[in-house]
């Protein structure tokens, strides 16, 4: 007989969890070798009962523990133990391939929604590819912004990465806090997938007041969490192809799996490249990367149903011919008058 009540929640959660955890642990093999994740929290990817995995965070297990205690959808008891926390007993905040070198190199690391925090992606990446043994893999679960908070966000590029990387940002930019605030919505992924897109103004998840408080706080040097990086499955590929141009990441783009419908979230796999590799087995490898998404073509770079700011081709050259037929009315009018 079936289900006559609605789902549980907690149940749903779990099996989604779940579901998410076996799509990315699918990417790539983990049983060759010992492996990192970072900012696991208390849903992490890569369980230590199966795997050989540390835990990495910006703060210690209690720390994290401290700041959800009141966050019901972080149980106390759920939150994992931290192996390397990047903030030590002084309050200084240590690099990634610091803390974690003791352990290197791993043959996987994993960060699900980890991406697109960092202030400084350039370095980020630098110091996994440090962590990594040469063909490593870096499992990514990331945003895709077309169907998050982000959706009405302008696109993030690699000009803005070089300015954090040349900048040595520690902590999100004034920009990035700004923008993440100014344009964060509460459109549904369901809503971003059928088309609709009403005013961003009905539907901000912040008001003025609210995100200029918060850029104060982050023009003081204080750290303000928030999506510094936007991306889609495309521009994710073109940008980490674009540092490796620029001679500014030691990871190559191998696989992406496009964002489902319905869902806000794709998965790509970076492989690190040899260290000791020439030149033109650099051009090789990087050349052999994957330039583009798959099934390019038919891929959904944007919601199936054209909505009220985006035209199909039909109605862009309807409202064209309307224009046209317009303009020859008003000059037809001011002749006769």
């Amino acid at each position: 007989m079936g289900r006559t009540s609605d789902p549980d929640p907690e149940e749903t959660t779990i099996v989604v969890k779940v579901h998410r955890r076996e799509r990315m642990l699918g990417l790539t093999p983990l049983d060759h070798g010992p492996g990192l994740e970072i900012a696991p929290l208390h849903s992490p990817i890569a369980l230590k009962s199966r795997w050989d995995v540390s835990y990495v965070d910006i703060v210690p297990t209690e720390s994290l523990v401290e700041h959800y205690h009141h966050d019901e959808a972080v149980p106390d008891d759920d939150i994992v133990a931290v192996d390397f926390p990047l903030t030590g007993p002084d309050g200084v905040i240590r690099p990634l391939s610091e803390v974690a070198a003791a352990k290197a190199p791993f043959a996987w690391v994993i960060a699900s929604h980890v991406i697109e925090h960092v202030p400084d992606l350039i370095t980020w990446l630098d110091d996994i590819a440090s962590l990594l043994r040469d063909d490593g893999a870096l499992v990514l679960a990331i945003p895709d912004m077309r169907y998050s908070f982000d959706a009405y966000r302008p696109q993030t590029t690699v000009g803005q990465m070089l300015q954090a990387h040349q900048q040595g940002d520690l902590v999100p930019s004034v920009r990035a806090v700004y923008d993440h605030l100014r344009t964060a919505t509460t459109l549904s992924p369901k809503d971003a997938w059928s088309g609709r897109r009403p005013p961003l103004d009905g539907v901000r998840s912040h008001d003025l007041d609210n995100t200029l408080a918060q850029v104060d706080r982050a023009r003081s040097g204080e750290y303000v969490d928030c999506h510094v990086w936007t991306f889609r499955p495309s521009s994710f590929i073109e940008q980490v192809n674009e540092l490796g141009r620029l001679g500014l990441c030691e990871l190559v783009v191998e696989t992406v799996r496009n964002t489902r419908p319905g869902q806000l979230e794709f998965y790509a796999v970076l492989r690190r490249l040899p260290r000791d590799r020439s030149p033109e087995d650099d051009a090789r490898l990087r050349a052999a990367g994957k330039q583009r998404t798959d099934d390019e073509r038919r891929q959904l770079e944007t919601p199936t149903v054209p909505s009220p700011m985006q035209l199909s081709d039909s109605e862009r050259r309807l409202i064209e011919r309307k224009r046209a037929t317009l303009t020859r009315a008003r000059r037809l009018l001011r002749r006769s008058t």
